[in-house]
């Protein structure tokens, strides 16, 4: 069974990554060799020490119902904020930070690699880096069309 503990990669850390991955790939798989290496070190853990599975599905359950809060707040907290400084905006504002939503989370829905990069352990940096970019991608898309729904409304 392949080993599915991932390095622990603080958020500047993401963005680094995510952004060597998208502007400069041969960097990435310099970085993603080193994790692979440090990741080929780790010492084996015991059956025993496992963590089931269920937990991972617990984890994911609130670490998204987290994403969704925290996408609502900081939309809704601009779109508030947006409303107070330069009060209503034209429709044509409303659209187009909506058609910008929609098309962020239109991409992040298209760009998703599944299948073709998939390892059996889920831990590689392309794998990771590929849910981080998703998941960017989506919380953007989400906070821009709260925010055009909270500064629209009157």
């Amino acid at each position: 069974m392949a080993d599915t503990r991932p390095t622990k990669i603080n958020i500047l850390k993401i963005i680094y990554l995510c952004s060597l991955a998208v502007f400069y790939p041969k960097k990435f798989i310099k970085e993603e060799q080193g994790d692979n290496t440090i990741r080929k070190n780790f010492p084996p853990v015991k059956e025993e020490e496992r963590e089931p599975d269920i937990y991972k599905i617990t984890r994911a359950f609130w670490h998204s119902l987290c994403l969704i809060i925290l996408s609502v707040f900081f939309g809704g907290l601009v779109g508030l904020v947006l409303l107070y400084f330069f009060n209503q905006p034209s429709s044509l504002i409303i659209t187009f930070l909506q058609i910008g939503g929609v098309c962020l989370l239109l991409w992040g829905t298209i760009f998703i690699r599944g299948w073709e990069i998939q390892t059996f352990s889920g831990v590689t940096l392309t794998e990771r880096v590929n849910q981080w970019i998703y998941r960017s991608l989506y919380c953007l898309g989400t906070c821009i069309i709260i925010c055009s729904l909270i500064w629209a409304f009157k």
